[in-house]
């Protein structure tokens, strides 16, 4: 398709070939003056992409970094190289066309660093906040397209769910005031027109990058955010994520509408460039929103399913039980999250492993269940005829995954993870599609 549209805009560029090519035109088209390297570049970047999703090649570990696991994509390093030398080779000679190549390159690599330390610092403001609500982290991988924090579940709330979404764009707002802030240094303490225009070029993205990620539709920071409200308005936290993917679904094929239009309206091979990134930016979040939905449990709606449905019998603990009582002599013998304590029958509170593992060896003989419990309250039970789209939004906000089940009479008789509700549901048909 590129080779037959730029065999239709040959014969139009004849005429001006020598304004194009004259030495004050030149400057502009960077220190090879070879427009075809943006579009091979892109090419490979676009083929790495579709190898990495056909052959399912994993991203690879390059350290840790706050003790959580920092991967990176095969798809990410043609990516690193095109943008390298899209500054290096057109935007600072455009700027400044008496720079040596080696400091063009040299500042262009510096610039390029600079712009996925930003990535990166945009992932672990997603991390950080998910540490602090609680939430497991799994990995933070750099890819083709930015970068991406994986959580090994969801957020309990949709408060919290809002927290963790949120981060990610103020920190690259944060990004951009700090090179905005440089820039100004750069401007009027050390008078560098070459450090002024990396900062105010770094600032402008990550301004661009904090917006295109508020879009909302998921997987973007906006979906997600989306996803949290409308999951705040309805108590479904399954529904709102569905209707956050379908948003997403609108942003890709959006996305992909425009860089369609701009290639077969192209004037520039730059315009064949920005369109071609459009399509595989759209194509991209399609293929994500596509992924998060196949993995998505179906729906649990049916009015029959309650969870007396559901439910499992349950040991309870007594107030006094001291933390090593519990540790030695329960946990061996009943593999549970957490567990109800109670006294004839009544539930005071439950007391989840998170509470154990943050006490000190020393203290577990000393401390009694009822000094480190969740002292009960609406959130920590459920009756037997609940249902369970109902309960499951209950567990998924009081923050430990599990509910007591009471009588009508008040009497502990039974006990709920989220784990009890996903082994209901029916097994989905595995997609083949990528």
């Amino acid at each position: 398709m590129l080779g037959a549209l730029a065999n239709h805009r040959s014969s139009q560029e004849a005429s001006s070939r020598k304004r194009i090519l004259s030495p004050q035109a030149s400057k502009g088209r960077g220190l090879d003056g070879n427009e075809d390297v943006p579009l091979l570049l892109i090419a490979l970047a676009s083929l790495c992409y579709f190898l990495c999703v056909k052959l399912k090649l994993k991203p690879f570990q390059i350290g840790r970094l706050f003790h959580i696991p920092l991967k990176i994509s095969y798809g990410w390093f043609p990516v690193f190289i095109f943008h390298d030398y899209a500054i290096s080779v057109h935007y600072l000679p455009w700027h400044f066309p008496h720079l040596s190549p080696y400091q063009a390159w040299g500042l262009g690599t510096l610039t390029t660093l600079l712009l996925f330390f930003s990535v990166l610092g945009h992932e672990l403001g997603h991390a950080l906040m998910a540490r602090a609500e609680r939430l497991p982290i799994q990995d933070i991988t750099l890819h083709l397209f930015g970068g991406l924090t994986r959580f090994t579940r969801e957020a309990s709330s949709p408060l919290s769910d809002f927290k963790v979404a949120v981060a990610g764009p103020a920190a690259t707002f944060l990004h951009a005031v700090a090179f905005f802030l440089l820039n100004i240094g750069a401007i009027h303490l050390l008078a560098s027109r070459p450090a002024a225009l990396v900062t105010n070029y770094l600032a402008l993205v990550n301004v661009i990058l904090a917006l295109f990620n508020l879009l909302p539709g998921y997987p973007l920071d906006g979906g997600r955010m989306l996803r949290a409200w409308l999951w705040h308005r309805h108590g479904d936290f399954l529904r709102a994520t569905r209707w956050a993917i379908r948003a997403g679904q609108g942003i890709a094929f959006f996305l992909i509408g425009v860089g369609a239009l701009w290639i077969l309206t192209w004037k520039t091979g730059d315009d064949i460039f920005i369109g071609i990134w459009f399509v595989l930016v759209g194509i991209f979040l399609q293929d994500a929103a596509q992924t998060s939905g196949v993995h998505l449990p179906p729906d649990v709606s049916a009015p029959s399913l309650r969870v007396a449905d559901v439910m499992r019998p349950s040991i309870s603990i007594a107030p006094e039980m001291t933390v090593e009582q519990l540790i030695c002599d329960i946990l061996p013998q009943h593999r549970q999250i957490a567990f109800p304590v109670s006294r004839n029958g009544r539930l005071h509170g439950m007391i989840s492993l998170e509470h154990l593992r943050s006490l000190p060896r020393a203290q577990w003989s000393e401390v009694t269940v009822a000094d480190i419990m969740i002292v009960v309250n609406p959130q920590l039970f459920v009756h037997p005829h609940t249902p369970l789209t109902q309960a499951e939004s209950l567990l998924r906000e009081n923050t430990i995954g599990v509910a007591a089940v009471l009588s009508d009479q008040g009497y502990l008789v039974g006990l709920i993870e989220l784990r009890d509700i996903h082994r209901q549901r029916p097994p989905r048909t595995r997609s083949n599609s990528p």
